[in-house]
């Protein structure tokens, strides 16, 4: 394992730029966390080959490695993340086209897990089924615009960075995705 932040390169962007490795990402995002294809084809829904192949990709941009299987078994296909958190900046006047594709999956893939919440809510733990959804539409210049952004992601990087470095899995908590969008309304 590596750094625990990581700007991601040209390469890194176009790897992560497809919902199935996004997740795949998030899934293999805890420090220290070792799992099999089979382990993440479970909990993706997805088969073994699209995972490996997914896997082979993210591994080609540097973002994952492959690993000699913890308990020795040389059949298991043993896979960690060299970097718990990626970040991911994309500049639509440098490369348009990955900025695009990027913006496009992270939309899919905040839509897929937000569905996925929805479908469990009921089934969890009573703790666990508080969400926040809210949405509001009001009149900014571009320059308020873009100062509003930039203080709701320090926010959400506060809690990311600050408070979710000190967690780890089986000590009480659990993942929880922040999504946030901010773009001019086309009514």
């Amino acid at each position: 394992m590596t750094d625990t932040h990581r700007n991601a390169d040209l390469a890194q962007l176009r790897a992560v730029s497809h919902p199935t490795r996004i997740r795949i990402m998030n899934i293999m995002a805890a420090p220290g966390s070792t799992l099999t294809v089979g382990d993440i084809a479970a909990r993706t829904g997805e088969s073994a080959g699209t995972i490996s192949y997914h896997l082979r990709q993210l591994a080609k941009a540097g973002l994952v490695e492959q690993i000699p299987s913890p308990d020795g078994d040389a059949r298991k296909s043993c896979w960690r993340a060299t970097t718990p958190k990626l970040v991911v900046h994309s500049d639509r006047h440098t490369d348009p086209a990955s900025a695009e594709t990027l913006a496009q999956s992270v939309s899919v893939t905040v839509n897929e897990a937000r569905m996925r919440y929805r479908q469990a809510e009921s089934s969890l733990p009573e703790q666990w089924r508080h969400s926040l959804d809210g949405m509001a539409i009001t009149r900014l210049t571009v320059e308020e615009a873009e100062q509003m952004q930039q203080e709701l992601m320090a926010v959400a990087n506060k809690w990311v960075n600050t408070v979710g470095d000190r967690h780890t899995e089986g000590d009480g908590s659990e993942q929880v995705m922040v999504a946030l969008s901010a773009f001019r309304y086309l009514d």
